[in-house]
């Protein structure tokens, strides 16, 4: 599949619940795997350990899972962090749950998450267990992967959304380049839409790049599945079309 709105949800251990979540999010994209034995994570014995899953995108950067405190402690929260060019971003909290919880008390614990997906491109959203994606979501992330031209661009601000982001570059010539996109149709055309079969990044307002599979389009809802000449497209914001794999 390449477009997913998914809630997570299971009554169990905490190691039940995230070995579910790691389970979903490796297999809506095969590009994303996890790094990380999530049983030797929760069977470490010092106290004082802080649980952490690592997951891979595309060798292109990396999402991780950390738990907002210590492995003896009990909580609510993990903190969703991207790690890009092998530097820490900021973070922000995923809640699972109302109530903390001890790792091994049985409970419902629930994340929800969105990936919308093509042979060249990765969008998901993250959201606490009771937020409604795409409309409220807590982090978002957003990749564009060609042969040596991948970059990535990451919003841990609340209800914001990547594409609007800074993209970095990671492939090791062109390390830590900035691109930024451009609109090109930044008008309505009534019930109409027009697209650009391509979406341009841009340094210094000049374009640098075209993307493919991300398309330009006149003003969208935000958050809406399009049909467009018979192919499915998600509008990850109101100039932009991600073209959904069927």
């Amino acid at each position: 599949m390449s477009y997913i709105n998914k809630s997570v949800s299971i009554n169990g251990t905490e190691k039940d619940f995230i070995k579910a979540f790691a389970n979903e999010l490796t297999s809506a994209d095969n590009k994303i795997t996890c790094e990380t034995d999530i049983d030797a994570e929760f069977a470490n014995e010092d106290s004082s350990h802080i649980i952490t899953i690592i997951f891979d995108v595309n060798n292109c950067y990396k999402i991780k899972l950390i738990r907002a405190v210590a492995i003896n402690r009990a909580t609510y929260q993990y903190n969703i962090q991207t790690v890009i060019n092998n530097v820490d971003t900021s973070s922000a909290a995923l809640y699972f749950l109302g109530v903390s919880k001890g790792v091994t008390d049985i409970a419902t614990r629930t994340f929800n998450f969105m990936l919308i997906s093509n042979d060249s491109t990765v969008v998901m959203l993250f959201g606490d267990y009771n937020g409604v994606l795409p409309a409220i979501n807590n982090s978002s992330l957003m990749s564009y992967h060609e042969q040596n031209f991948n970059i990535v661009a990451y919003s841990n601000s609340i209800n914001t959304i990547a594409s609007k982001s800074e993209f970095i570059r990671t492939d090791e010539n062109h390390k830590g380049e900035i691109y930024k996109t451009t609109n090109r149709l930044r008008y309505s055309r009534d019930e109409n839409v027009e697209i650009i079969e391509s979406k341009p990044l841009v340094q210094n307002n000049i374009a640098v790049h075209d993307m493919k599979n991300v398309y330009d389009c006149s003003n969208v809802l935000a958050g809406n599945i399009l049909i467009i000449d018979n192919n499915r497209f998600f509008a990850i914001d109101s100039n932009t079309l991600i073209k959904i794999k069927e």
